[in-house]
C-alpha cells in the first residue's frame, strides 16, 4: 500500500536486487534488519465502496500475528493498526470500535467486506543512518507474489523498492531517489501494489457497480442501443449469481432483482425494436425470476429492518419479538436453499443462455414488424420519456383523498418506468438538467415506495403470524407485539398518504414541466449531451 509520503519504484524482473542494495549502501551507513514474510489481504465490498471513497483496508499477517490496517481515512494516521484475535471482519459491525468503524460503517451499510486480492511479500528492511547513527530514511525491498484470496498457489508479481521518508530529513530521500533514477533507470509509480496485484489476477478496483453506465451516440440505431442495455443488465445478473448462491450479503440478490426489473421495463418501454414473438418469448420467463427470488428478498428486508421494528415498540414489549426473529432466520435459510435450487435449475440456466444468444445475434430484417428498430436512439428515447412523463403527470393529478391505494401503486410503477428510461439515456441530454429531473423523480418514488412498502410489510407480518401459529405454539405476547407492529406500520402509511399531494406538487411544479418539455417534447430544441 502506498502511504501518502512514501515513494515506490517497481523493479524489472531481471534486475539484480543485491547490486541495487549494494549501491544504496556504498559509502553510506546502511543497516539491514531482519527479512520478514508479510501476507496482506485487501478488503472491500463487492461494489468497491471503500475504493470509491479513497480508502484502503487490509489485514496483514506477520510472525503469526494478524493486524488490520488502513489508508485514506481522514484525520487518521496511515500507521494506525489494530490486532485481530479472530477472523477478518466481515461486516462493519465486526470492525474494532473507533475511528475506522465510524468511517467505514456508513459507506458499507449492509454490504460485506470481501477479500479482493492476497499478496505475499518477502520484505528486506533497511535503515539509512547519519553520522550520529540516527535513522534518516527507511527502505523496504519487496518481492511480491499474488493469488486470488485463499485459492491456489501464489504467482510472482514483481519486485519493488519503497522509500519511507523520516520527518525532518528530506535530503537523504532526494539523494536516494536520484540514485535509483539515474544509475538504475528506475521510475517512480503512483500505482499501488494492490492495483498491480489485482491486475495480475485479471481484476481491477471499481470494476463492478450496479449504477447504469451508458454513453450512446445520439444517432445510434434504437435496436443496437436496446441490445447494449439488455446485455449490460444481463452481465449484472450473471455477475451477482455467485454472491446470491453463497448468501454473502443481501445486496447481491437486490442488485440481481433490480437488473431483472430494469430489463423487463426496457422490454416494455423501448418499443418497436424486437418482434412481438421475441418479446413474448422472454417477458414471462424474466418475470419468473422475479417471482422465485421474491420470498428470499422479503426475508432479507425483515431481517435487515428487525432492529428498527423492535425499537419501534415500547421497551417492555421488545423481547416478545424474539420468536419472530427466530422464525425469520429459519425461513430465510429454507427460502435460500430453494432459491439456490432454482438458480441451478436447467430452466434458469437455459433462460440466461437463450437471452444472451438472442441479444448477441444479428438482427434479422422484419419488414413492418420493427417500426422503431432503426431510428436514432435519441429520437426514440425522447419520444418514450415524454410520453411516460405525460402519463405520470395525468395520473398523479387525478389522485385525490378518495383515490384507492391501487392508484398510488400504479403511479409508482409508471414512475419507475420513467426513471429507468431517463437513467438509460441520461448521457444523451444536458447533465445538469436531467440530473435535476431524475433527483426530483426519485424523491417522489421514495415517497410512493414508502407507501407501498409499509402496506406490504403489514400484510407480510399478518401472513407470518398465521404461519407461526400453524407451525406450532406461538406465545400470545408475540402475536400481540406483531399486531402492534402492524398497527404502527399502517399508521405510518396513512401519514405518508396524507403527504402525497404535497410531494407530487413538488415533482410536477412548472419548472420541472418546462424542463421535461424542453428536453423531450417533439420539435423542442434539445440541448447537447
Amino acid at each position: 500500500m502506498i502511504k501518502a509520503s512514501e515513494i515506490r519504484f517497481p523493479v524489472p524482473d531481471d534486475t539484480n536486487l543485491d547490486e541495487i542494495v549494494s549501491a544504496m549502501g556504498d559509502g553510506r551507513n546502511l543497516l539491514e534488519e531482519a527479512t520478514s514474510i508479510i501476507t496482506r489481504t485487501f478488503l472491500d465490498s463487492f461494489d468497491w465502496r471503500l475504493h470509491t471513497s479513497g480508502i484502503r483496508l487490509w489485514t496483514e499477517l506477520q510472525d503469526g500475528v494478524t493486524v488490520l490496517r488502513q489508508n485514506g481515512i481522514p484525520n487518521l494516521s496511515p500507521a494506525w493498526k489494530s490486532i485481530l484475535s479472530g477472523a477478518a471482519p466481515r461486516f462493519s459491525a465486526d470492525l474494532p470500535p473507533g475511528p475506522v468503524q465510524d468511517a467505514i460503517s456508513p459507506l458499507l451499510d449492509v454490504r460485506a467486506l470481501l477479500p479482493q486480492v492476497e499478496i505475499k511479500s518477502r520484505v528486506r528492511s533497511l535503515r539509512l543512518l547519519d553520522a550520529a547513527e540516527k535513522t534518516v530514511l527507511r527502505i523496504l525491498v519487496e518481492q511480491n507474489s499474488t493469488r486470488i484470496p485463499g485459492k491456489g498457489k501464489y504467482w510472482f508479481n514483481g519486485y519493488c523498492i519503497r522509500l519511507l521518508p523520516v520527518r525532518g530529513y528530506p535530503k537523504p530521500l532526494a539523494r536516494m531517489r536520484k540514485l535509483l533514477r539515474s544509475r538504475f533507470s528506475l521510475s517512480e509509480t503512483v500505482t499501488s501494489v494492490m492495483d498491480e496485484s489485482l491486475q495480475s489476477i485479471g481484476h481491477s478496483a471499481g470494476e463492478y457497480s450496479s449504477k447504469l453506465r451508458f454513453e450512446f451516440d445520439p444517432s445510434l440505431g434504437a435496436v443496437q442501443a436496446a441490445k447494449q442495455i439488455h446485455l449490460y443488465l444481463l452481465d449484472v445478473v450473471e455477475i451477482n449469481i455467485p454472491g446470491v448462491k453463497a448468501d454473502l450479503d443481501s445486496e447481491f440478490l437486490h442488485d440481481l432483482r433490480v437488473a431483472v426489473r430494469r430489463t423487463r421495463s426496457a422490454l416494455s418501454q423501448i418499443k418497436g425494436v424486437f418482434t412481438d414473438a421475441d418479446l413474448e418469448r422472454f417477458k414471462s420467463r424474466l418475470a419468473w425470476i422475479g417471482q422465485v427470488t421474491g420470498p428470499t428478498r422479503d426475508m432479507d428486508v425483515f431481517l435487515l429492518g428487525f432492529d428498527q421494528y423492535r425499537n419501534s415498540l415500547p421497551q417492555k414489549y421488545r423481547d416478545d419479538l424474539e420468536p419472530l426473529h427466530d422464525f425469520l432466520l429459519n425461513h430465510h435459510q429454507s427460502e435460500q436453499r430453494l432459491l439456490v435450487k432454482k438458480i441451478n435449475s436447467p430452466h434458469f440456466r437455459s433462460l440466461l443462455k437463450e437471452w444472451r444468444e438472442f441479444l448477441e445475434a444479428e438482427q434479422e430484417p422484419q419488414p413492418g414488424d420493427l417500426s422503431e428498430a432503426d431510428i436514432p436512439i435519441k429520437q426514440l428515447a425522447s419520444k418514450r420519456i415524454f410520453k411516460m412523463f405525460k402519463r405520470v403527470l395525468q395520473d398523479g393529478m387525478a389522485i385525490n383523498d378518495e383515490s384507492p391505494a391501487e392508484s398510488l401503486h400504479d403511479l409508482r410503477k409508471d414512475c419507475k418506468k420513467l426513471r429507468y428510461l431517463m437513467e438509460f439515456f441520461q448521457h444523451l441530454y444536458p447533465k445538469k438538467k436531467i440530473t435535476r429531473l431524475i433527483k426530483s423523480l426519485k424523491e417522489l418514488l421514495n415517497h410512493l415506495g414508502d407507501f407501498q412498502d409499509l402496506e406490504v410489510q403489514a400484510d407480510k407480518l399478518r401472513e407470518y403470524a398465521r404461519q407461526m401459529v400453524e407451525e406450532g405454539e406461538t406465545r400470545h405476547s408475540t402475536l400481540l407485539a406483531m399486531g402492534m407492529l402492524v398497527d404502527g406500520l399502517l399508521r405510518r402509511q396513512q401519514q405518508v398518504r396524507l403527504e402525497f399531494a404535497e410531494r407530487f406538487e413538488k415533482f410536477s411544479r412548472p419548472e420541472n414541466q418546462h424542463i421535461f418539455k424542453a428536453l423531450f417534447a417533439p420539435g423542442s430544441k434539445k440541448g447537447k449531451a
